[in-house]
């Protein structure tokens, strides 16, 4: 009978140092060096920069009303991304795990299109699709229904439907594995007891689906808050998002310190949106 050998401490650190030397150089390293770059500032009229520790960054952020407005966008916009994420996914999770059968993987496959194509082709798409010239204002057109293009690009409606197509399948696929262990019983049995359709749905239906809410929820605001290629694209920079000030103050202005402050900015409501979630998650785990 073959025994399996020991595996040593040594054995097991050797094993885990190349990932572990390289999530340090990648991620670890670069990311301390962009918070002590963060208390830096630009020298002005060069590119040299200023070493000594100051909250001048983190100053200007929150107390200019351009990058407040920036940054109440980028809040209000991912949270409204999420909500119409949500009611978009609910009852098409709950179709493909009850009603597609074997076509059940194919659908999930499809679903989860976006997230393998990347951000810039399906967002090209949608460009010719939204555009003046497009398909949606074409076929409105030709139905009568319009008669100048609908304004579906450089504004909030495009940059929403883009950051909706991208991101449904982060909370499609939570709700599917939530909904997979729902029985269904649970629902027959509510309904022989004479509760109607909607009161299925929220006295049975949607308890049982918070865990994958929450954690769907919190994906899809988290990937929209960091967006950048959809709402600069779609937005064609009339839409102003975090994301797009970091890249300017990176890549055209050159000030890497404030950029890197933005960043940080960017970071810290991305742990809120973390702990927030974990939170729910904890009581949502207590109280079942």
């Amino acid at each position: 009978m073959n025994q399996t050998p020991d595996i040593t401490p040594t054995t097991t650190a050797l094993l885990v140092a190349p990932a572990a030397v390289l999530m340090f150089g990648v991620f670890v390293l670069p990311f301390l060096f962009l918070v002590v770059l963060s208390f830096w500032s630009q020298v002005p009229g060069s590119l040299s920069l200023d070493t000594s520790f100051t909250l001048t960054n983190y100053v200007r952020i929150f107390s200019d009303s351009y990058y407040l407005g920036g940054l109440w966008t980028t809040l209000w916009l991912s949270g409204f991304v999420t909500l119409i994420c949500l009611l978009l996914a609910l009852p098409l999770a709950r179709w493909i795990v009850l009603h597609a059968g074997r076509a059940k993987g194919l659908l999930i496959g499809i679903s989860i299109l976006p997230l393998i194509c990347g951000a810039l082709l399906p967002t090209l798409g949608l460009v010719n699709l939204l555009s003046p010239l497009g398909f949606i204002n074409g076929a409105l057109k030709s139905m009568g229904l319009i008669q100048t293009s609908l304004p579906l690009l450089g504004n909030i409606t495009g940059v929403s439907i883009g950051l909706v197509q991208a991101f449904l399948p982060l909370m499609v696929l939570p709700l599917i594995n939530t909904v997979e262990r729902i029985p269904h019983d649970y629902e027959k049995a509510a309904m022989s007891l004479g509760a109607s359709p909607f009161v299925v749905w929220r006295r049975v239906l949607l308890p049982l689906m918070l865990p994958g809410i929450v954690a769907g929820s919190l994906l899809v605001f988290c990937a929209a808050l960091t967006a950048f290629v959809t709402p600069q694209i779609l937005g064609q920079g009339k839409v102003v998002t975090f994301a797009s000030l970091a890249y300017q103050q990176a890549a055209m202005v050159l000030d890497w310190p404030f950029a890197s402050a933005l960043g940080i900015v960017m970071l810290l409501f991305l742990a809120l949106a973390g702990l927030v979630g974990a939170l729910i998650s904890r009581r949502l785990a207590r109280a079942s």
